[in-house]
């Protein structure tokens, strides 16, 4: 049977159920205005093909049409997507890509999304050039390379006499110096011969320590606690007028709780606004896990002195500098008791402007971050720095040997024994001239601030500027297979790998004015194994009796003295003495002009927090540009990834409650969260931080005079802001 339809009573049934609509309080349709039609989700992309990046640093624009609302994301952390979000219309993306400096091509993708509609573009960027590939049409012994300088009509060639820039490196107009080996030629180099091991030369030359000491002014302390004590009235006596030169014997052992204020947690002893002092260890002498930190301190010599490295609390270092003019370190011997990430800190750091500094025939057995020069990105005052580093032996250790910002820094007739992360390190428009050094079994014996080191593509020495550095006459054995060309790295020109660039600088403009004699490049390892380090200059014994500065060990040793050494990245100061009395709040974040910033009882300038990280940028990779706590927007923030880390100690006498603030990378990293250690082997882990809000950890309390260290427990995050309150 068929059915049919009554057309008539489901019209009658249609206006029945609008009438009743009416009679409820709805507006009905005007009949003569049509109904919007629905707008639907569409992505146009102007150009679908791939979009190809050279090796460098590099951008490209991605254009494309949206119907509704859109996002935009990347698939790689090596490429960044700006904007990442926007309105419906036609825009442009801009994708940019750090440098690639691995020898494969590698692709990402671009994906714009908008409600259940998607478009993505892939990008291609280049590897970086292998000039031992014969494939490479750059690589000057590929015949089909137009510019093969084996051309005899090539005019680039340098046997052609047509060349007007003749690269002849005896030319002394070659305006680009460079051999195949990466080394510069020296156009005037100084002498060679015998280099007395007890001579001092260099930045330093003019420093005398208390030579001319009277009697009554040679000391000699076995006490850790009366030489600390012995310090604190010298800087007073010297701001009363008596800067008498004095020197100073020591013996025995000094132990982490000798120095300021008799406590572990600030294991230095404190040379600060202090002149004219030789402090020199007998043969036998140990500074066990403490150091020596110098603030405003001149004419100051440190001479056979045995560290063993002090842990890294409150940023101890061995022997750290702030604002000194100069320093004599000499036969020193540095050795690293623990080689764990972050459990010591520096060895001979120089910052704050210090000047007129010579390290020499010192050893430094296995230390990780070896040699500070220059405190952080952001301290152009560090252009005053002149230092030495000459007849050193830095065995098995890490990284900065030195690493320079801005400063000036001579490092010559040094042996660099199998180091692991790289040798010398230039940033921020440093001048470091590296000559007649030995190099054995050195991966990258020289460094340069974004360069491409990294297997992933970064670089060692973070930041954004590049330092110049000149390598010549130096001597290369048992290089790795890894190594890459050129070997050793140099930098004459570029403000930044591959960048903008400068008028190229010449040997001169490294070379300081002091005159010096150097060790035959490859008379290095004996020379300096047989005098480095201490026990090398006969000081079995002081020439004077025990007496202590004729200071008794029950007075007091703590100064009411906030300043700390320096932890050596941007923003990195260490805990400010909690001892003053007084209960304070303290807070961390990243300012609106980029730095990382700490503040205490909302001041800036806390030396509170030591931190190790660099900064996230909200506008990259995370799900807004910015976030708001208390009504304050933050765009960027300290970053937490594998490397990353802050830490903190708490005060002795004052409870102490802490709250941080972050925001995850990913929203696929569901597994993301933060942990605190509180440096006895406690471990807290939160709860796995938010993506597209802040997660707020909440009050905790933690206990009295103890270090605490927040970083991640798994994948990347960003904090945004940390406060810890003190209580009485």
């Amino acid at each position: 049977m068929r059915m049919s339809f009554n057309y008539l009573k489901y019209l009658t049934a249609i206006a029945a159920a609008l009438t009743l609509f009416s009679c409820n309080g709805k507006e009905e349709p005007k009949p003569d205005e049509p109904a919007k039609p629905e707008v639907k989700a569409n992505i146009k992309l102007a150009d679908t093909d791939d979009i190809p990046l050279p090796a460098g640093e590099s951008s490209a624009t991605v254009e494309f049409t949206s119907a509704l609302e859109w996002t935009a994301s990347s698939d790689a952390d090596w490429l960044g997507v700006s904007p990442d979000k926007g309105k419906a219309g036609t825009h442009k993306l801009t994708v940019t890509a750090g440098a690639n400096g691995t020898d494969k091509d590698r692709t990402a993708s671009v994906t714009i999304e908008s409600g259940d509609k998607k478009a993505s573009v892939k990008v291609v960027q280049k590897a970086a050039e292998q000039p031992d590939d014969p494939d490479n049409p750059d690589n000057p012994d590929d015949p089909d390379d137009p510019n093969n300088p084996d051309d005899p009509n090539n005019p680039d060639n340098p046997d052609n006499p047509d060349n007007p820039d003749n690269p002849n490196p005896d030319d002394p107009n070659n305006p680009d110096p460079e051999d195949p080996t990466g080394e510069l030629n020296c156009p005037n180099p100084p002498a060679t011969g015998n280099v007395a091991i007890d001579a001092l030369c260099g930045y330093g030359a003019g420093v005398t320590g208390g030579a001319g000491a009277s009697s009554a002014n040679v000391l000699h302390f076995n006490d850790g606690r009366a030489f600390q004590t012995w310090l604190l009235a010298r800087a007073k006596s010297e701001k009363k007028g008596d800067r008498s030169p004095v020197t100073i014997w020591l013996s025995g052992t000094f132990d982490p709780d000798d120095g300021r204020d008799f406590s572990e947690a600030h294991p230095w002893f404190d040379v600060k606004e202090v002149s004219n002092l030789s402090i020199i260890g007998t043969d036998s002498f140990v500074m066990d896990r403490i150091g020596i930190f110098c603030v405003r301190a001149s004419n100051i010599v440190i001479r056979n002195i045995n560290f063993r490295q002090p842990k890294a609390n409150n940023g101890a270092d061995a022997i750290s500098m702030q604002e000194c003019d100069g320093v004599w370190v000499d036969h020193c011997t540095f050795t690293s008791l623990n080689q764990t990430k972050d459990y010591e800190d520096g060895s001979t750091d120089i910052t704050h402007g210090s000047k007129n500094v010579t390290v020499s025939w010192c050893h430094y057995i296995k230390t990780q971050k070896s040699c500070l020069v220059g405190h952080s990105n952001s301290a152009t005052g560090d252009t005053e720095i002149t230092a030495t580093f000459h007849h050193n032996w830095f065995e098995g250790s890490s990284s900065r040997h030195p690493r320079v910002r801005y400063g000036k820094v001579h490092v010559y007739n040094n042996l660099f024994d199998a180091n692991t992360t790289y040798g010398v390190g230039s940033a921020y428009g440093a001048k470091v001239l590296v000559e007649f050094n030995y190099f054995d079994n050195v991966q990258l014996p020289t460094d340069i601030c974004t360069y491409p080191a990294k297997d992933n593509g970064n670089s060692n020495l973070e930041g954004s500027v590049a330092g110049f550095l000149y390598a010549t006459n130096d001597v290369f054995v048992n290089r790795p297979a890894k190594a890459k060309d050129p070997y050793p790295l140099t930098n004459v020109k570029y403000n930044s790998y591959n960048g903008s660039t400068i008028t190229p600088l010449t040997y001169d403009d490294f070379k300081p004015s002091y005159s010096y004699v150097v060790t035959p490049a490859a008379e290095v390892p004996a020379v300096v194994k047989a005098g480095a380090g201490y026990g090398k200059l006969g000081f079995s014994t002081a020439p004077v009796a025990v007496n202590n500065g004729g200071i008794s060990t029950d007075d007091p040793g703590n100064p009411d003295d906030p300043e700390n050494p320096d932890d050596p990245n941007p923003g990195d100061n260490p805990g400010d003495n909690p001892g003053d009395g007084s209960a304070h709040t303290y807070t961390l974040y990243v300012a609106a002009d980029k730095t990382i910033t700490a503040t205490k009882d909302g001041t800036a300038g806390s030396n509170y927090f030591t931190s190790s990280t660099s900064l996230a940028d909200f506008s990259k990779d995370y799900s807004s540009t910015s976030f708001t706590i208390d009504g304050v927007n933050y765009t960027r923030g300290l970053k937490m990834d594998s490397k990353g880390s802050v830490s903190f100690t708490t005060s002795g006498t004052f409870n102490t409650t802490f709250r941080f603030y972050a925001v995850r990378r990913k929203s696929t990293d569901s597994s993301a969260a933060m942990q605190i250690e509180d440096g006895k082997g406690g471990v807290t882990v939160m709860d796995v931080t938010p993506y597209d809000s802040v997660g707020d950890s909440g009050s905790i309390s933690l206990a009295k005079g103890t270090q605490y260290t927040i970083r991640q427990k798994t994948s990347e995050q960003a904090l945004i802001l940390v406060k810890v309150t003190e209580t009485e």
